[in-house]
Order: structure tokens, then sequence, then C-alpha cells
């Protein structure tokens, strides 16, 4: 008999116990996944915005930890063009707002001075672009426009305020599709922030790492009291994405615990039922290290299991999320390949940690011993 065949056959033979504790090990996993999946999902989309703008920094007040809480006077911007090495800028509103018969909360709008820089990476689908003196009139992101059921030229009600649709676009940013835009001006008076902005876009004029950082402290000795960012570690730092990263790691471990423990019942008393089946191997000239691999290699089957079941619960979750209307603009129906790594990973540690003790235990039991329990 092969040995993958007796790994399989030992394993069927008590499927109900196999069973529940693949399911186990396959909740934890998705979990695990889905998670990782949406947080590492939330970077991606905030950085695609800078990327797809050519945004090297990012200029909002000094110690704030989120971006919706800062408040920059827009003529700060006047005193940034005079920096040396700022080669083009824009200065942008952000709030959230709630479509409720939409069933939408935390809708992401932007504010932004028609044709300025953040409008790159921005293709509009139907209608037009936001257009000087335009009033109030808004572009819609693809999935927004959806989920409102808005074309250009209907009407939207935005926190009381009537808007019309002149636009639909598409980004690469998922944040941006689930969001609408409307001029700076219409923004700020429509939330009492006159003159108010919440950061600036920055372009520079040499675009490589220390350049860029050189040029964020510059802005940030002649202008007391903002902080500039190179983007990327802007995005790094966002307390939203740190605190989906640390919900990921933090249900990893209790994960692992979780599925660690089952491992291990499941292992044991898998060898305590064998103990008289050990010794018969051990008395037919199976070496301890084969018992060794026989053992473990059950584990390993059963972290496979999991971790396959797992990885398509939490694709199967993630798409679900995606496709309900609060989550859409904020959820990709997507899992990047590290998260299902991560979980493949997981499986094999748990595997290791479960099976480890058992395995010892079964392969140092003396065949007479094994015997005589039998």
């Amino acid at each position: 008999m092969r040995f993958t065949t007796l790994i399989a056959r030992n394993l069927l033979r008590r499927g109900v116990r196999t069973a529940l504790t693949v399911v186990g090990l396959a909740i934890g996993i998705a979990a695990v996944v889905a998670l990782l999946g949406i947080a590492w999902g939330f970077e991606r989309s905030f950085l695609a915005i800078n990327e797809a703008k050519g945004i090297d920094l990012i200029v909002v007040r000094a110690g704030v930890s989120d971006k919706l809480t800062s408040n920059l006077d827009e003529a700060i911007g006047d005193r940034l063009r005079q920096v040396k090495g700022v080669r083009d800028l824009a200065g942008s509103l952000m709030d959230v707002v709630s479509f409720e018969e939409a069933n939408l909360v935390s809708v992401l709008i932007n504010g932004w001075e028609p044709g300025s820089l953040l409008f790159r990476g921005i293709k509009v689908l139907e209608g037009r672009t936001l257009a000087e003196g335009g009033g109030r009139s808004a572009l819609l992101g693809r999935v927004l426009a959806l989920n409102l059921r808005k074309k250009v030229g209907d009407s939207i009600d935005v926190a009381g305020e009537r808007f019309r649709v002149v636009g639909i676009f598409e980004s690469a940013s998922l944040f941006e599709n689930g969001g609408l835009i409307v001029p700076l001006k219409e923004l700020q008076r429509m939330m009492g922030r006159e003159g108010d902005l919440t950061g600036f876009a920055i372009v520079a004029e040499a675009r490589d790492h220390a350049s860029v950082e050189a040029l964020g402290r510059r802005i940030e000795a002649e202008i007391p009291g903002v902080a500039a960012v190179p983007a990327r570690d802007y995005v790094e730092r966002d307390i939203r994405i740190r605190l989906a990263k640390s919900m990921a790691w933090a249900t990893s471990l209790v994960a692992l615990v979780v599925g660690a423990v089952g491992v291990l019942n499941t292992m044991m008393m898998s060898v305590f039922e064998r103990t008289g089946e050990i010794g018969v191997l051990r008395a037919l000239g199976w070496r301890r290290r084969r018992v060794l691999a026989l053992i473990l290699g059950e584990a390993l089957a059963l972290g496979g299991a999991g971790a396959v079941l797992g990885s398509a619960l939490g694709f199967a979750g993630v798409r679900m999320l995606a496709r309900s209307p609060t989550a859409s603009g904020f959820v990709a129906g997507k899992i990047p390949p590290a998260a299902l790594g991560v979980g493949l990973a997981m499986a094999v540690v748990l595997s290791l940690l479960g099976g480890l003790y058992p395995a010892l235990r079964g392969a140092t039991l003396a065949p007479t011993e094994a015997l005589r329990h039998e």
C-alpha cells in the first residue's frame, strides 16, 4: 500500500472527525484570507489614486491621523508654489455623505477645482467633466452611479442640496469609483468651510525618493504647522488601513491558536485510538521517522484541505460583500495572491503545530508497549 494511500485511509476511517477539523480550520483561514484581502485592497486602492495622478507628496495639517480631519487655509497654496522643487499642486476638500434612499453611508465626496491635476486618471464614461462656473454639478463614480441608478442629466440630493449629474467616470481607485466629485467652491459652501481645504497634492520636479523627501522637509521648514509626507508613506500610515491590517493580523493570531488546538486534539485522539496499530507497524520494521512522517502527513493533509476550503470561502465572502450596496464602493471583489499565500502558510503552520506532539508521541512508542496497550 502506498504511503499517501495509507494517510488518506486513516483520515477517511474517521470521516466525521476529519470533516469537523477541516471545517474548523477552513473558517479560521477564510476569515484571515478575507480580512487580509480587504485590508490590502484598501491600500492598493489608495496607492492607485496617487500613482494615476502622479502625486509625490501629500500636504496636510501636522499631527492629524486622518486626512478627513485636516484643515488648511486655501491661501497656503500660494506659499507652496514658491517652494523650490514644486512643479504643480492642487488643493482638495474631502468629506463623506450618505444616500439613505440607497442605504449608502460614508460615501466619499471630493471637492476639486475644474481642470486640476486631480482629474488625471479619471476617465469620463458618459457626459462631460466639471467646468468652470458649473454650479451644482456632480461627477459620479461608476459604482456609485450603479448603486444610485443615476445617469447623466439626473438630479441627486447631496447633504440636503440638489446637484445635477453631468458625467459618470471610472478611476483606477475603488474609492473614487464609489464616490462623487463636485466643484471645490460648491463643497466649501455646502459644508460651511469657505477657504478651507483638507490638503494639497504636490507633484515634484525631481521625483526620486530622496528628492521627494528633501522637498517635504523644505515645505515643513518654510510653512510651519503642515506635514508634507511622501504619497506612499501617507497611504501606509492611514489610520483606516492600519486598523484594517491590525484586525486582520489579530484574527490570524486567534485562528492560529484555535486551529492548532483543533488539529492537536484530532491527532492526539487518532494516535491514542491507533496505539496498537502503531505497535504492529513498529514490530513490522517501521522506523520511528516513518511513523513520524505518517502522523505529520495526516496533519498536513488536514491543513491542506482546510486551506483549499478556507480560501474558497474567503473568496466567496469577499465577492458577496463587494456586491452589497453598502460595501460595493469600498471593497473589491478580489483577493490578492499574497493573501492566499498567507492562508496556505497558516495551514502549514497549524498542521505542524497541532501534529508535532502527537507525531513525536506516536514515533517514540516502543513496539511492546504499544502492543500491550492493544
